[in-house]
């Protein structure tokens, strides 16, 4: 099963190890979700999930994606850190010009 970015998103939110209740947590946020495109995208994650044939291998996927978008993240937050650097400077990772 391939998933998009913003389903990794959405099971790194609100999905654990257990496929059932990832799926009634799911649920129960399309229910309260207003926004009709996000709508849409969580019930579409959510009968996504309904294929029988993910219940024998859903627990690896899901530490699979869980430990992705930890790394994900880690790198938005290092790349945070490397910008706020005052000592931090772009020039100093710009390739040089060979013509010259």
């Amino acid at each position: 099963m391939k998933l998009t970015f913003e389903e990794k998103k959405l099971l790194y939110t609100y999905g654990c190890a257990d496929l059932e209740l990832t799926r009634k947590r799911l649920y129960g946020v399309a229910g309260l979700t207003v926004d009709p495109d996000q709508n849409r995208l969580v019930y579409d994650f959510c009968r996504k999930l309904e294929d029988k044939t993910l219940a024998d291998w859903y627990d690896q996927m899901f530490y699979f994606v869980r430990a992705e978008m930890e790394c994900y993240t880690n790198m938005l937050l290092l790349m945070q850190d490397i910008e706020e650097d005052e000592e931090w400077r772009k020039e100093d990772f710009v390739e040089p010009d060979d013509n010259v």
